[in-house]
């Protein structure tokens, strides 16, 4: 509790980084904020062309390729979201080493700027997601109000593997490089880009253990399926906010001596 009084006293700072994390981000380019969506739409629009047009991959009840592309859109968008603050975390001590040392802000908000920033992409991107399906499949459920609360496990998912990441990447530098192959390794063994009926049925119980994975599936259910989602996503839950908790205190142990190191 008294971590969470530190951070809310910095609220108005807090803002005031998020806002110029966002502006430095697309100063200078033509297109300015539009980046924060074009360019995972772009992505998607591959992936879908790829996937669907050319690997001829089905999903039971969504036939043609804009089908596809709303369950791309519905997984894809939250896990771009998490991965771009994981790697955004694992930079932010380097990133921000004249904040760590020169600003007497706690050091705690220097990886969640970058993190809460994705907050601001994903809901702009699900926004999108949401308004897309509408228009192409005609339906929508009061199941969206879940959305919400799933974007928040997200967020808190992100945050507790954020701050694991920040430190150890400053005493394990090559975490940094190599933590974009993983992000990649994952998305491709999470359901992501394919149904989950196409994982061979030995490989289930594994998939199974994997947290990004029903998260996932519960953005499709409240998005695309209308339903609520399951069970799990509890579990899930639970496993984000115990992991939360051991992340910040893992934090606050090393950060004195990341200190030392950037």
């Amino acid at each position: 509790m008294t971590i969470v009084k530190n951070i809310f006293s910095h609220t108005h700072a807090l803002r005031l980084l998020i806002e110029r994390e966002l502006s430095s981000r697309y100063k200078g380019t033509i297109l300015g904020i539009v980046w924060l969506f074009l360019q995972p739409l772009l992505m998607v629009i591959v992936y879908s062309f790829v996937f669907s047009v050319i690997m001829k991959v089905r999903i039971p009840g969504m036939e043609n390729s804009y089908h596809f592309a709303l369950f791309l859109m519905a997984a894809m968008m939250p896990y771009l979201a998490f991965q771009d603050a994981v790697l955004a975390a694992s930079n932010s001590l380097f990133a921000g080493s004249s904040l760590l040392h020169k600003s007497t802000l706690p050091a705690l908000l220097i990886p969640l700027v970058p993190m809460l920033t994705t907050l601001v992409t994903e809901v702009i991107a699900m926004l999108i997601v949401v308004v897309a399906t509408y228009l192409l499949l005609e339906q929508i459920s009061w199941y969206l109000l879940f959305l919400p609360l799933l974007i928040l496990i997200r967020l808190c998912l992100s945050i507790a593997v954020g701050y694991m990441l920040a430190t150890l990447s400053v005493f394990i530098q090559d975490l940094r490089l190599a933590l974009g192959l993983l992000l990649t390794m994952l998305m491709f063994l999470t359901p992501i880009l394919y149904p989950v009926s196409m994982i061979p049925v030995a490989f289930v119980p594994v998939n199974n253990l994997n947290p990004m994975y029903h998260l996932l599936d519960a953005y499709r259910a409240v998005i695309l399926r209308g339903e609520f989602p399951d069970i799990a996503l509890v579990y899930v839950a639970g496993f984000a906010i115990m992991l939360l908790f051991l992340s910040i205190l893992f934090f606050q142990k090393t950060i004195e001596r990341a200190k030392e190191f950037v």
